[in-house]
């Protein structure tokens, strides 16, 4: 990997606008928008995961930046620089999806008021969760978008889907929402060639990179979820699928997974997709969970592929 492709990793491109937004409740969110270079292209909201910060994905927004789109990206309410919650600054902790929907209603305004439309979003992993979430309740805010490895459903490794989701309950009702999910801890395993690696993607040098900047700035890192943050995911997923949600979405879908995602379920994507008209489901071979911090050749198809998507018109 070439040492500009390492620049582009590790630094976000010139001419964004960061500043921390108070929320409605007074909550601080850190965000970060990038003026359109062809206005006519329009902008991406680009939404992150679980335990995510904006600087994770910094070459995917060099590229999006010099294609000439506008693109606005903010770390989630406990993540990244924004405010954290929890006992500790470390713990994924959640007690309800429901504050970072609210979140995701601001920023969208926010956004549109400073950038120029058309507007599109991508949404990874929780980051497209909460995206579909939005749109289920017929939030059409995009003209088009695309939902990367999104979480439709848990795999929830070692404990699976059935027994994490009753475990979680059962210590949000001890009083133990709070405490890290089972192996969790405040740290995470950042060397290359880690079993967590192997989960993410199939580039030792891109997964460096969240330690890399992790080193940098210390109060990015974070670990594991708590019970509270599962037992929380658990009923948003189950509110996608209540009867009526997903039939209901009216905004043009790009669903990309990889062919094997040990993290979220794939067989919950695909049923989901079947229910979402006119959506399309791409799946993308010998990758990662992290589609977009995949294998330079990999990566390149994917993002290839978003564009493409984005650009196309009715």
């Amino acid at each position: 990997m070439t040492a500009d492709g390492a620049a582009r990793r590790q630094s976000l491109p010139a001419g964004g606008a960061t500043a921390m937004r108070a929320m409605r409740d007074g909550w601080p969110l850190r965000t970060a928008i990038w003026p359109a270079r062809d206005e006519a292209k329009g902008s991406i909201l680009l939404l992150t995961g679980r335990g995510d910060f904006i600087e994770k994905y910094a070459e995917t927004i060099h590229d999006l930046v010099d294609a000439g789109w506008g693109v606005a990206a903010f770390d989630w309410r406990g993540q990244g620089l924004s405010g954290r919650l929890g006992d500790s600054p470390e713990k994924g902790h959640a007690t309800s999806f429901e504050p970072w929907l609210a979140d995701l209603g601001e920023i969208i305004a926010l956004c549109k008021a400073a950038t120029p439309g058309p507007w599109f979003a991508i949404g990874h992993s929780m980051g497209g969760h909460l995206l579909l979430r939005r749109l289920v309740a017929g939030q059409n805010d995009f003209g088009r978008v695309v939902l990367v490895s999104p979480m439709l459903g848990m795999l929830a490794p070692p404990l699976g889907p059935r027994l994490a989701r009753l475990l979680a309950r059962l210590m949000v009702l001890l009083g133990r929402g709070g405490d890290y999910v089972a192996r969790g801890g405040p740290r995470i395993k950042a060397e290359p060639g880690s079993d967590r690696q192997t989960l993410l993607t199939s580039d030792p040098e891109r997964y460096a990179d969240e330690a890399w900047w992790a080193t940098r700035e210390p109060c990015l890192s974070m670990g594991s979820a708590t019970w509270g943050w599962l037992s929380a995911a658990f009923r948003s997923i189950a509110l996608l699928f209540s009867r009526g949600a997903l039939p209901g979405v009216r905004t043009t879908l790009l669903i990309m997974i990889p062919a094997i995602d040990r993290l979220v379920d794939n067989a919950a994507t695909r049923r989901a997709q079947a229910l979402i008209p006119g959506s399309v489901l791409e799946v993308v071979p010998c990758s990662g969970h992290e589609l977009l911090r995949e294998s330079s050749d990999t990566r390149a198809r994917v993002l290839a592929r978003i564009t493409a998507f984005l650009m196309e018109r009715p």
